[in-house]
């Protein structure tokens, strides 16, 4: 039987990928990793989003189905540090009417018959938080993100969770605020532990 697939999603800072690995090394899955600093448009993006925006939507979108292709592949239990999905909601955010329009339609062609997480796990933060730990990872190309930005992706990724939740597919939401999961133990347990009731000890 297929091991589950499980997506780590949210805001930028949110702790998505420390998660991630944590958790395949709590499961023994394959971790998956979102490759960021290869974009080669991304410190550009953040200086000018109108002029490199879609640019940079289309070579994550490529980037990300090449690599759910590949998932596809794998018979073993996976953790991801993103969804696929992500794309629209970034998309969404950077594009105008028209451009969105051709990368929605472009999105919905390559993904129609793509692997799909299991379940999703959504995290959020105050803005303060998420603020800070962009400051504390020290890219140079997201010095210039803006607190709007921000703001709005954790807006997107609530109404996200809450269409998943509205359409049934096993999704979970934690706020890390107040918890650090990757310095205390305690904090991961009980990650761990609301994860573990997600995927139903699978």
């Amino acid at each position: 039987m297929k091991k589950p697939f499980i997506a780590i999603e949210g805001p930028i800072g949110v702790g998505k990928s420390s998660l991630a690995h944590k958790l395949s090394q709590s499961y023994h899955f394959y971790e998956a990793k979102e490759i960021v600093g290869e974009n080669p448009y991304l410190s550009d993006f953040y200086t000018d989003i109108s002029k490199w925006s879609f640019q940079t939507e289309m070579f994550f979108l490529c980037h990300r189905y090449k690599a759910y292709q590949d998932l596809a592949e794998y018979d073993g239990g996976i953790v991801s540090d993103y969804h696929i999905y992500k794309n629209k909601i970034f998309a969404r955010n950077t594009l105008n009417d028209k451009e969105y329009d051709k990368f929605s339609r472009i999105y919905d062609i390559l993904t129609e018959d793509l692997i799909s997480p299991d379940f999703t796990v959504i995290l959020d933060a105050d803005l303060s938080i998420l603020k800070a730990r962009i400051a504390k990872r020290d890219r140079d190309f997201e010095a210039n993100i803006q607190d709007d930005y921000l703001l709005k992706l954790k807006e997107d990724y609530a109404n996200y969770y809450q269409s998943l939740k509205n359409d049934g597919h096993h999704v979970l939401w934690i706020d890390t605020t107040k918890i650090d999961f990757v310095e205390n133990p305690d904090d991961y347990a009980h990650v761990l532990e609301q994860i573990n009731e997600l995927i139903g000890g699978k």
